[in-house]
């Protein structure tokens, strides 16, 4: 599900109702995924998919701890992605214009 939910960001989009309601879907595939589940699947995001996704995935755990949402799990989150991708995606989700 967070596979899915990462495929196609409205990073050119202006519509901000857009971006909230596919932060909302990110943020619930997130939660709804065990903790131990969370290694295994940044792995799959990081190794089988594109990296790309990695990077997207560390602009919604960061948005969503901005709106103090889920802020334990999202915290969990990042840290399996710092740990497999290394400060990479970090840096790129923090200079990257286009946001989520």
């Amino acid at each position: 599900a967070v596979k899915a939910a990462l495929q196609t960001p409205p990073l050119g989009s202006h519509d901000q109702a857009v971006k909230d309601m596919n932060t909302e879907v990110v943020l619930n595939a997130i939660c709804s995924a065990s903790d131990s589940e969370i290694d295994k699947i940044v792995a799959d995001l990081y190794h089988n998919s594109s990296p790309d996704l990695c990077d997207t995935l560390v602009k919604y755990i960061y948005k969503g701890l901005a709106d103090r949402k889920y802020c334990g799990v999202l915290l969990k989150w990042h840290a399996s992605a710092v740990n497999m991708a290394g400060l990479g995606p970090v840096v790129r989700a923090m200079t990257d214009r286009k946001t989520v």
